[in-house]
C-alpha cells in the first residue's frame, strides 16, 4: 500500500517538521497540505492512503473512506467493568506477559492496568508506529489508564522471529489474538486495520516456540467458529452469546499458584 504523509489543515512549522520526520522515519513520501482535502490528494496521486499528522494525533485515511487512529475506548470500558475474562484466565498474581499480536493494544492496556508487565509485538511498521505513539501520548483522562499505557513496551517485529531469539521460559504468559480468522461484519472498528493485518495462520513452529518461551501458559482469543482451539490443543473457554472465545494451554510442570515475580 502506497501512503503519503501530510499535516492537518491547521498546521504550523512545528507540525510540518513533525510530519516530515515521521515520513522519513517510515520511509514514506511527504506532501504539503496546501488546503487540499485528503480525497483531493488521493485523487491526484497513486497513493492508497494518507497519514494525517494532527497536533497530538495521527490519523490514517484510506481511499475507500476507512479511517484508522489510536484510541483506547474499548480497553477503558473493559477496565471499568471490573471483570475481564482475559484477566481471569491469567489469575490474581502479577506476571510478565508477551502479547504477540498488538494491533490496537486493547488487550495489552487491559493487562497492564492489572499490573502485569507487558511486551507487545506488532509486525506492521505503520501500526506499530501509530499505536506506540498513542500509548506514549494519548491522555485518557484517567491516571491509572495513562500509567498502564506508558508502561507497555512495544516492538516492531515478526512474532515467530522474536520468539526464536528468546531464552527458554523467559516470560510467564504468551497471548495471541490472530486477526480476521473469521469475517465478522460487526467489527467495523477494525476495518481500518485490515490492509495492514498479518494474516499468517498459527503454525506448529509458532506454538513450539511459544511452549519453549512461556513458563506458565499460552492464551489465545479467536472467533467461536474458529477451529484453532481444537487444531492446536487449546482448552476452549466458552463465553455464551459472545463472538470470541478464549483458549489456554497450561504448560506442564508449572505451578498455577506461583508467586508474584515483580
Amino acid at each position: 500500500m502506497k501512503i503519503i504523509v501530510t499535516t492537518s489543515l491547521r498546521m504550523n512549522q512545528n507540525l510540518i517538521l513533525q510530519a516530515r520526520e515521521i515520513a522519513a522515519q517510515l520511509n514514506l513520501d511527504y506532501q504539503d497540505r496546501r488546503k487540499r482535502s485528503v480525497q483531493s490528494i488521493l485523487a491526484k496521486t497513486e497513493a492508497n492512503a494518507v497519514l494525517v499528522v494532527y497536533q497530538g494525533q495521527l490519523v490514517l485515511e484510506e481511499k475507500n473512506g476507512q479511517r484508522f487512529f489510536f484510541h483506547p475506548d474499548t480497553a477503558i470500558l473493559r477496565i471499568k467493568s471490573g471483570r475481564d475474562p482475559l484477566l481471569e484466565l491469567i489469575g490474581p498474581y502479577k506476571h510478565t506477559v508477551l502479547d504477540c499480536t498488538m494491533g490496537l493494544a486493547s488487550d495489552s492496556i487491559v493487562l497492564a492496568s492489572a499490573g502485569h508487565q507487558v511486551t507487545a509485538l506488532e509486525s506492521s511498521q505503520l501500526i506499530h508506529f501509530m499505536v506506540s505513539q498513542g500509548l506514549k501520548e494519548f491522555d485518557s483522562g484517567n491516571d491509572a489508564v495513562n500509567q498502564a499505557m506508558r508502561s507497555i513496551q512495544t516492538i516492531w517485529t515478526d512474532s515467530l522471529t522474536y520468539l526464536q531469539s528468546q531464552a527458554d521460559q523467559s516470560v510467564d504468559v504468551i497471548y495471541v489474538d490472530p486477526m480476521f480468522s473469521q469475517e465478522i461484519k460487526e467489527s467495523d472498528n477494525l476495518d481500518g486495520l485490515k490492509p495492514f493485518a498479518n494474516y499468517s495462520a498459527l503454525s506448529e513452529d509458532f506454538l513450539k516456540e511459544c511452549r519453549r518461551v512461556a513458563r506458565r501458559k499460552i492464551i489465545i482469543k479467536a472467533h467461536f467458529r474458529d477451529e484453532v482451539f481444537e487444531e492446536f490443543g487449546f482448552e476452549r473457554h466458552v463465553r455464551p452469546n459472545q463472538k470470541f472465545h478464549y483458549g489456554e494451554i497450561i504448560l506442564e510442570g508449572n505451578d498455577e499458584n506461583f508467586s508474584n515475580r515483580f
